[in-house]
Formats: structure tokens, sequence, C-alpha cells
């Protein structure tokens, strides 16, 4: 498939700094876990009961193993995606090779999918070096991470192939991003907001991919729920294609 030929070149431009970005990979849910789940958490109601029979260390990081996904998928697809179709063109180069909008499309999001992986697998490391697991289904929560944050990478692509200007993405992370990820349940409970905030929360996918990812790790997930939360995953993410594919060969075929 030639989406391996777009996913090589995105490989070889990330080579160049991988040492870096492993790096941090590695610092950044080390320093975040510490400050937020240790030193906040030393000042949270210490009632597991409160957050579903787990600490909060325990309940925070598995949130944000579900939200830095979200988040680093989201801007991949934002800025680096504009600055290769409007800035730099070099999608329209592209198309002057064998490579279709397909490739492209599949081949861009391929690679989005790797950076999460990159990014999870030093996460949920460090996450076990603290001691947070105690499910054998923990280990499904890197694929579950990756999956959640594909599906905001297929949706932010399919905005990005209408954009000409990158004005849309401040509002975008203030106004989308942001909320989801202070309100879908990674710092807390989504049953301490009102009856409407409950019921808003649970149509996001963020709040179904921390709660797969939640009850693989430090919960009893069920079979029924585990289905509901993967089944709204994979819809997010086939709409997120379906859309995105048909709006990128819009913009790049006459």
């Amino acid at each position: 498939m030639n989406a391996t030929k777009v996913v090589r070149r995105n490989a070889l431009v990330f080579w160049r700094g991988w040492r870096s970005s492993m790096f941090l990979s590695v610092l950044g849910p080390v320093l975040f876990l510490t400050a937020m789940g240790l030193g906040l958490g030393s000042l949270v109601d210490p009632n597991v009961q409160a957050f579903g029979g787990a600490s909060y260390i325990a309940f925070f990081a598995t949130g944000m193993l579900a939200a830095n996904c979200m988040q680093s998928a989201a801007f991949s697809a934002s800025y680096p995606m504009m600055s290769k179709l409007t800035w730099q063109r070099n999608y329209e180069a592209m198309l002057a090779t064998p490579l279709e909008v397909r490739d492209i499309y599949f081949g861009e999001l391929a690679w989005i999918g790797v950076t999460l992986a990159q990014q999870t697998i030093p996460f949920f490391a460090v996450m076990a070096l603290f001691g947070i697991f105690d499910s054998p289904l923990a280990v499904l929560a890197i694929p579950a991470a990756v999956l959640t944050g594909l599906g905001f990478g297929a949706a932010v692509m399919a905005l990005t192939a209408t954009l000409k200007t990158d004005e849309a993405y401040t509002w975008l992370f203030r106004f989308v991003v942001t909320p989801l990820f202070l309100l879908s349940g990674t710092f807390f409970p989504i049953n301490d907001l009102p009856v409407w905030g409950v019921a808003a929360a649970q149509l996001t996918p963020l709040y179904h991919g921390i709660e797969l990812i939640r009850g693989m790790t430090i919960s009893n997930l069920t079979l029924v729920a585990g289905l509901t939360h993967l089944t709204y995953l994979l819809l997010f993410l086939a709409v997120g294609i379906v859309i995105g594919v048909r709006n990128l060969t819009h913009r790049l075929v006459p």
C-alpha cells in the first residue's frame, strides 16, 4: 500500500530528533504523574470509593493516558497537517508521484497512530512503576489509548482539509479540546457534574476512551460496557475517516 511511503517519509523526518522526543516521552509522564498524581492527590479526599475503589493517582493517570492521546492527535492533525497542505504544499508534491489522496490521508493517520504508540508506551511503563495496575487486561490500555487518539486525529484531519488558515485552531483547542480534557472524567468522576453535565460528558469520545482504559486497568470492566465504549470509539474513527478522505479529496483534486 502506498500509504506506507507517507509513513516512511514522516519517520525519516522524525528520526532526526528521535533522542529528544523519546527523552521527553519518558520524562513528561514521570514529572506529570509525580506533580499531579502524588502532589495534588495528597490534597484530595483519601476515600478510594470516591474514585471507584482506586487511589487518586490511579484514577488520574488512567484518565491522562486517554486525554494525552486526544491532545497529541488533535495537535498532529492541525498545525503540522496545515503546513503540509497549505504552507509548504507537500501534499501537492506527493500527488505528482504515484501516490493518491487516500494514500496521503491514511499515511498521515497511520503516522499519528505510530506517534501515539511512541508516547503511550513510556507513559504506560511509568504507570506500571507507580504500581497503578491491578488487572491482567491493563496492557490493552495501550491500543485503547491509541484508538481514542486516532478518532480525534481523524476528526481534526477532516477539519484541517477544509481550512485555508490556522485561525480556527484557536477555537478548536480553547472550546473543544480543553473542555473535553477538563470535563470528561480525567480529573474527577463525572458523577460530580450536574445531571445535564453527566449526560453531555457521556456523549463525548474522550469519556468512552477514559472509561474503557480505566475499566481495563483499575476496575472490573463488564463485557457490555467494554463493547459499548469500543463500538463508540470505532464509529467515531470511521466517521472521521469517511469525512476526512472526502474533504481532502475535494481540497486536492480539482
